[in-house]
């Protein structure tokens, strides 16, 4: 299944969560590429892809899963919220 979102985290930071969240440390799959602009995983559980570019200001979050759904699902929510409480100002 593909799947996409945006964050105000840089590409490389959006990188390293993903790999945190997904990687051995988290849902505990094995890094299989790395590169500037994208992360792959895998394990028995099933794989995830996930692709970054910046656009408008903002980075583009492109992810593909097989048997993660729910995983890759969870893990946008958490990369958009981060994001946007960690941009928030105080109005006092």
């Amino acid at each position: 299944m593909n799947y996409g979102t945006a964050t105000h985290f840089s590409p490389e930071e959006t990188l390293r969560l993903a790999e945190r969240f997904f990687g051995p440390a988290g849902l505990g799959l094995e890094v299989q590429a790395r590169r500037r602009d994208s992360l792959e995983l895998a394990g028995p559980r099933g794989r995830v892809s996930l692709r970054v570019q910046i656009t408008d200001g903002a980075t583009e979050a492109f992810l593909t899963t097989e048997g993660l759904d729910y995983q890759v699902r969870q893990f946008m929510v958490e990369i958009y919220e981060e994001a946007h409480r960690h941009g928030e100002t105080e109005d006092d």
